[in-house]
């Protein structure tokens, strides 16, 4: 699969969209309504990877580059866009996988962005997901909303009843799911991936290649509170 372009061209063709609209359909947006409601996606969009780090970082460089996910400036933000995604590991050849988006959202009378999550993927190499989590990326800010940190989000996605935890059909190995969000930081020129996992609600940011803890969720609003020397942004 072809890597992604290079940042300056990337932001560059996000000037045009953020301000004025484009209505070019988007090659990585593949997401159908199911009879029963569900949401589902293609997979996979990018991919084969060998760990975790490696696809939140790639993620993090592809989700950013949609068109209208990323801001210039503060004035920019307000008006940006929400994209959603599955990341998964398949059990044939045990590597990492992300989906292709999803774009069904829109804006909350609170101003609040927001992207529908997909439960369900459609792998088109045939190969056997096992989802891991979902991924969105955040066009204001790079802290997760109470929505995100709120105890049962996860039923808002889960394809197995909202639960935290998955066991891997054949090893009956268990994985812990988690929640990848995306963020352009257009100050530092930086894209940042923070990680909520919802069993144990720590909040992880990725430094260097890895995860650093940096705050727990606590009670059911999801109310954030940083370990001691930690911040969202160094």
């Amino acid at each position: 699969m072809s890597r992604l372009p290079s940042r300056a061209l990337v932001m560059a063709s996000l000037v045009g969209p953020m301000v004025s609209g484009c209505n070019t359909p988007n090659l990585n947006v593949r997401v159908v309504t199911l009879p029963n409601g569900q949401l589902q996606v293609d997979g996979p969009l990018a991919g084969p990877f060998d760990t975790l780090e490696d696809l939140a970082e790639n993620s993090c460089k592809l989700l950013t580059s949609q068109p209208g996910a990323a801001a210039m400036s503060a004035s920019q933000a307000k008006h940006g866009f929400e994209y959603c995604a599955l990341y998964y590991r398949t059990l044939e050849d045990q590597k990492y996988y992300l989906s292709y988006l999803s774009d069904i959202g829109g804006t909350r009378p609170n101003g609040e962005k927001f992207c529908a999550v997909p439960t369900a993927i459609h792998a088109l190499d045939r190969k056997t997901p096992l989802l891991l989590g979902p991924s969105h990326n955040h066009p204001h800010n790079p802290e997760f909303s109470k929505g995100d940190l709120g105890k049962g989000r996860e039923e808002g996605w889960s394809p197995l009843g909202g639960v935290a935890r998955v066991a891997e059909p054949g090893t009956q190995h268990v994985w812990e799911r988690k929640l990848l969000l995306f963020y352009w930081d257009w100050r530092a020129e930086v894209c940042r991936t923070f990680m909520y996992n919802y069993f144990s609600r720590v909040v992880s940011a990725l430094r260097d290649g890895t995860w650093v803890p940096i705050g727990k969720a606590v009670g059911r609003d999801g109310d954030f509170q940083p370990f001691e020397g930690q911040r969202w942004i160094p």
